[in-house]
């Protein structure tokens, strides 16, 4: 063989190295790098998260039924009252003096009545021996009604001026703790029968619940006697235990007419157990159970995306047949259905490709997903990035899966 042949041969097999050199690098270089996780078994909890406050389940706000000056106050916030027992005193004077009025008006009516009943008692006597009319005795008989009618209207002024009087002392409508005091000595309390004039608030906190505002979207989901798991801000890293008592029927809407709008409906979960360290007013921070599913397969939250149905990996428009072409928009018109990325293994020294996988999910949990088809246990599935899993990967890419990338104290990655 010539020198002139050897060298001709040495170029083409270098040229040859080189090409498929490129090729290779090309092909890893489209591989795309993925995080992945295993299919398991197990529970999923489905919980609807909302906010709110603790109150009593049972408060009473103590109020005046007649406007008065305090002139005494028998106990102070925190004290516990048994019910019935004395809480305030308002200033009678003005009271008492129209009880005395009123019995010195009964008094007067009594006699009233008494001389009306003798003059009838008397005409009529008359009337039976025709020595007087009869008309005179229907006089007699009117004046004594008429009597009688002012000493019934007496009575009655003496029973609601001794009310009245009797109500200037408060007391205790339930045995509880006074949880707030609105009022000193000396200050006027403003009774009224529409309007409230607090004076102070007696609650019973042994039995505690939590008042929270849940979205119209997820109060569906919501049963009485879900149990809930409940967080308590001033009480940190405690969890605390809580049945769903009350659901309300009304929304509470707020930002009326605007984008901001916002509709709740308030439920109320009363505490199992409650720590005596609680206070009316604490936030608090609810976890609804409203869905079990024990023993069921389930993939991270982030793994589960939508594609059109059997989306194959895009190929460049000027690749594609007509009959392509036609496929393709037929396939545009489909609606998104939800899939999975399944690694498997590709052609033999080559990276691991994906397969877009439809699936079937039931409830959702704090960071997974029930799957009810198209999956099964130990199945090896892309977990990130969400970026690749939302809009990057498709049908039959190549993948490299690595670990997630973290970041050290230097903020450097690792």
């Amino acid at each position: 063989m010539s020198k002139k042949k050897i060298i001709i041969i040495v170029i083409a097999v270098v040229l040859i190295g080189i090409i498929a050199f490129f090729a290779v690098n090309k092909e890893k270089g489209n591989s795309k790098d993925v995080q992945s996780a295993k299919v398991e078994r197990g529970v999923v909890v489905h919980k609807v998260a909302a906010s709110g406050r603790i109150q009593p389940v049972v408060e009473v706000n103590v109020s005046a039924d007649v406007a008065g000056r305090v002139t005494r106050m028998a106990v102070k916030e925190g004290d516990w009252v048994r019910q019935g027992q004395f809480l305030a005193q308002l200033d009678a004077t003005r009271y008492s003096a129209d009880v005395e009025r009123a019995k010195e008006v009964l008094e007067s009516a009594k006699a009233s009545l008494s001389l009306a009943e003798l003059e009838k008692n008397q005409q009529y006597e008359l009337v039976q021996k025709k020595l007087v009319s009869e008309l005179v005795y229907q006089g007699a008989l009117v004046r004594y009604q008429q009597a009688l009618s002012s000493m019934k209207q007496a009575q009655a002024a003496l029973t609601q001026s001794e009310d009245n009087y009797n109500k200037t002392k408060m007391f205790a409508p339930m045995s509880g703790t006074v949880t707030r005091v609105n009022k000193e000595v000396g200050e006027m309390a403003l009774g009224s029968a529409f309007s409230q004039d607090v004076i102070m608030v007696i609650a019973d906190l042994n039995d505690m619940e939590v008042l929270v505002n849940v979205n119209e979207n997820d109060v569906v989901d919501v049963a009485l006697g879900d149990t809930s798991e409940i967080e308590i801000d001033a009480l940190q890293d405690t969890l605390f235990m809580g049945i769903v008592t009350e659901i309300a029927h009304s929304a509470q809407n707020s930002n009326m007419g605007s984008l901001d709008q916002v509709t709740n409906f308030e439920v109320k979960i009363r505490l199992l157990d409650p720590p005596v360290e609680i206070r009316p007013g604490m936030s608090a921070a609810v976890d609804i159970r409203t869905d079990v599913q024990r023993d069921v397969l389930y993939v991270p939250i982030q793994s589960v995306t939508m594609r059109k149905p059997k989306q194959l990996n895009e190929k460049q428009d000027s690749e594609l047949s007509l009959a392509d072409s036609t496929a393709n928009k037929e396939e545009e018109d489909l609606e998104p259905v939800e899939v999975v990325f399944v690694i498997i293994d590709g052609e033999k020294g080559k990276d691991k490709i994906v397969v877009q996988r439809e699936v079937e999910t039931g409830i959702i949990g704090d960071r997974e997903f029930e799957i009810l088809s198209g999956l099964e246990l130990d199945d090896e599935i892309v977990t990130g990035p969400y970026k690749e899993i939302s809009r990057g990967l498709n049908d039959g890419d190549n993948v490299k899966v690595t670990k997630r990338k973290k970041f050290n104290a230097a903020g450097q990655n690792e």
